[in-house]
């Protein structure tokens, strides 16, 4: 019983996830239409892959697909992954674009890209470490960056 339940969840959150990505994707297709990059001064992670601090830059891996997969790039061009992101919102429109990193001691996350002039920024879904390093911290910060 307690596997048909867990079978049942899982579906429901995975059919969840899709909704929420198509209905964000089609509303706000434009917000990463073109390429930003941003210096950052501290090694990080997305998702899954430690980077080294330098010049990145953030665009959209196909045109056709809007925002839902975004391709990083670090400038020498040793560095290259994409990711899926999911839409987030913001209450007022962002009059300068950012990128939003979680800090859990020396450990930074990328979590949130808000490009200027819009009210739709990207979320990128937590790591497992970035879920322990959470649990285990009594005070997270917020690292800010911005981008051009």
């Amino acid at each position: 019983m307690k596997n048909v339940v867990a079978k049942w969840l899982v579906k429901f959150g995975l059919f969840a996830v899709v909704l929420m990505i198509a209905t964000g994707a089609g509303a706000q297709a434009q917000t990463l239409q073109y390429k930003v990059t941003a210096n950052i001064p501290f090694d990080f992670t997305i998702t899954d892959k430690k980077l080294p601090a330098g010049k990145y830059s953030v665009v959209r891996a196909q045109n056709s697909n809007g925002d839902q997969v975004l391709l990083f790039s670090s400038a020498d061009g040793h560095q290259q992954l994409s990711r899926l992101t999911i839409p987030v919102f913001a209450r007022d429109v962002m009059k300068e674009g950012v990128l939003v990193f979680h800090q859990y001691g020396d450990e930074y996350f990328l979590t949130e890209i808000w490009p200027a002039g819009g009210q739709t920024g990207r979320a990128l879904p937590k790591s497992r470490a970035e879920r322990e390093l959470q649990r285990q911290s009594n005070d997270p910060k917020v690292a800010r960056v911005d981008i051009r």
